[in-house]
């Protein structure tokens, strides 16, 4: 899975430039782990039952994050996608919530 870029377009809206560094840095931080927690639920939908149980194995041991991003991709159908949906129901969500 690529790593995650927030849109500008929703930085915008939430006026990510005029917070002070602290307040920028922790709202990047809120969305990453929301968008990390939307895409770790599309991911779980698209396993089947024995992915699901297998993950969950992997999960439970402390794999690292290699190898858990190994495993998705080898046993996810179209995971990437999960991380768009995610991120672009994150920026609908925003930008619907921000427009006057």
């Amino acid at each position: 899975m690529n790593q995650v870029t927030i849109p500008d377009n929703i930085l915008d809206a939430l006026n990510f430039t005029a917070l002070e560094e602290e307040e920028q840095q922790e709202l990047l931080l809120s969305l990453h782990e929301l968008i990390f927690k939307s895409t770790f639920v599309r991911l779980l939908e698209r396993m089947d039952e024995a992915t699901r149980e297998e993950f969950g194995v992997l999960m439970d041991r402390d794999a690292s994050e290699e190898e858990v991003q190994g495993f998705i991709e080898l046993k996810v159908p179209d995971a990437d996608s999960a991380v768009m949906e995610a991120v672009q129901e994150l920026t609908n969500d925003i930008l619907t919530l921000t427009r006057n």
